[in-house]
């Protein structure tokens, strides 16, 4: 082997045992982020005007009969007042513009009689029965607006006497020991119409 060969190999032979000797530093991770929190986007709701006339309340409005328990400190009932009212049907409840200025006016028509009723003391529940004196015909208002209470509202212990808008009557009966209840007046429930509607509300639909 002449002179200049063996000087190559010898210096290729002491590179490739300079790196195998070399330990290659870790390859660092790059940092991760926190992750962000999103906050949700909170949706205005757009509200809209809807009107309310004869030909279409009922698919907005009902008339519901609401009793209200007057109750004793013992929880004793006493008084029994029953209620009809115009209220807004549940389903749309969620959608009415709480603070909107909406208002619809409706003219009812019905016939009054006086009764005995059956109530259930434990229960809070009465029944209507066939002993009732046929006592006149009647014709009232009622407004749905802001000041209407809604049906959630009614229960026991209830001042009775404060005025609602949506109300067109308020019936009363006396409680007797034997658990019966004589009525004031009271409405016959088939004989209710709603004689005419108008106004709007304001839902988000």
């Amino acid at each position: 082997m002449s002179m200049k060969k063996a000087i190559v190999l010898a210096l290729a032979l002491s590179l490739a045992l300079g790196a195998c000797g070399k330990t290659q530093a870790p390859i660092s991770a790059a940092p991760v982020e926190a992750a962000q929190t999103v906050e949700p986007v909170q949706m205005q709701r757009s509200y809209r005007s809807y009107a309310i006339t004869a030909d279409n309340w009922q698919q907005y409005f009902e008339v519901a009969e609401i009793p209200l328990y007057i109750v004793t400190s013992s929880e004793v009932i006493s008084q029994v007042c029953q209620n009809y009212c115009v209220v807004l049907r549940d389903e749309y409840l969620p959608y009415l513009n709480p603070d909107g200025a909406y208002s619809v006016r409706f003219e009812v028509a019905f016939d009054i009689y006086a009764e005995t009723l059956n109530i259930d003391t434990v229960h809070y529940t009465y029944q209507h029965t066939d002993d009732k004196l046929y006592a006149g015909h009647a014709e009232k208002s009622a407004v749905f607006d802001r000041a209407a209470l809604p049906r959630s509202a009614f229960g026991t212990d209830y001042n009775a006497r404060v005025g609602y808008s949506n109300a067109f009557f308020n019936g009363w009966a006396a409680v007797q020991p034997e658990s019966k209840v004589w009525a004031g007046f009271y409405i016959d429930p088939a004989s209710i119409q709603v004689t005419s509607a108008s106004g709007t509300i304001e839902l988000a639909l």
